[in-house]
């Protein structure tokens, strides 16, 4: 989908990106991370030729992106960024269907569109379809954000910190609906983030930059388990490695079915790490576990949690 090929780019005498090569194929969940200045949202920036490369190839879908102009290529990338960017005296449903009508779609399938996206990130259309930007809390902005970014349905989506400023609430549902639809609609991303615990619960593969250039890639379990180098480990955070591990595996993989626990049960799909800081919370040795439906089907004992192996 995207490939980088030995790409490289400068600001005056400040290299930002330095002989980057990096394959990013159909359906991959791409999280880059690293430090301020580490050239993570220009590595983003580049591939939608809102900053030009000044060496090397980028590929998209097989054709370097020099050969598509620039507004052709962009429709067919959504953006979302953390300022969001929402035109502050359109509508909500116009600031989403920006890109559907540049298209020339027509307006019922427009609407449904927006429809659509309201419901998926929960604003409820008929309640918010002709509010304006300030009458929205900022992590309803955002979720205005993604859904003008997805709506012309792009081949791929570009995320720059688009949650950022969030409060931690909200920031968690939105990573959650963002996981949702990465899921279910195979969408590929590329997501700039500099917060380690985003990259480890959203990326399919995460990129680490320092000083424009790539450190490690691989998987979450790879950060954590096989850091290439001490600086990899000091950014995961080699402190508390263990307890991040345990946010890779849901309740599920070490459910002991049929027996039984006192207390509220926690969901099968909860991760390790929820089970244990609940446990400890709860001062519980064991805890119950329940399925999508509320049925009870077993426990999660304590000493599993601790004794399981990376």
């Amino acid at each position: 989908m995207i490939t980088f090929e030995h790409v490289g780019k400068a600001f005056a005498d400040r290299v930002a990106i330095d002989d980057v090569s990096l394959s990013i194929g159909k359906g991959e969940f791409v999280v880059v991370i690293g430090r301020s200045g580490s050239g993570k949202s220009t590595m983003l920036k580049l591939v939608n030729r809102m900053v030009e490369h000044d060496r090397g190839r980028i590929l998209f879908a097989d054709e370097e992106i020099r050969r598509f102009e620039p507004e052709t290529l962009r429709r067919r990338m959504g953006y979302a960024i953390q300022s969001i960017g929402l035109f502050p005296h359109w509508t909500v449903e116009q600031n989403i269907a920006t890109v559907p009508e540049l298209l020339g779609w027509t307006r019922a399938r427009v609407r449904d569109r927006v429809t659509e996206l309201m419901e998926l990130l929960d604003l409820a259309p008929e309640a918010y379809r002709r509010r304006y930007p300030h009458q929205l809390s900022g992590g309803q902005q955002q979720r205005v954000g993604v859904a003008r970014a997805l709506a012309a349905d792009p081949d791929i989506l570009l995320m720059d910190e688009p949650f950022g400023s969030l409060d931690p609430v909200t920031r968690d549902a939105l990573q959650h609906q963002l996981a949702g639809i990465h899921q279910t609609s195979g969408k590929t991303i590329l997501f700039v983030t500099h917060d380690i615990d985003e990259a480890l619960r959203l990326a399919t593969r995460i990129v680490l930059l320092d000083r424009g250039r790539i450190v490690q890639v691989g998987t979450a379990r790879e950060f954590l388990v096989h850091p290439a180098t001490d600086f990899v480990s000091d950014f995961v955070g080699r402190s508390d490695i263990g307890i991040k591990l345990l946010g890779l595996d849901a309740v599920a993989s070490l459910v002991r079915r049929d027996e039984t626990a006192p207390g509220e049960p926690i969901p099968l799909t909860a991760t390790l790490r929820v089970a244990l800081s609940t446990a400890i919370a709860r001062g519980a040795a064991r805890l119950p576990v329940a399925d999508a439906d509320g049925r009870t089907v077993g426990v999660i004992d304590v000493g599993d949690v601790t004794r399981r192996r990376p």
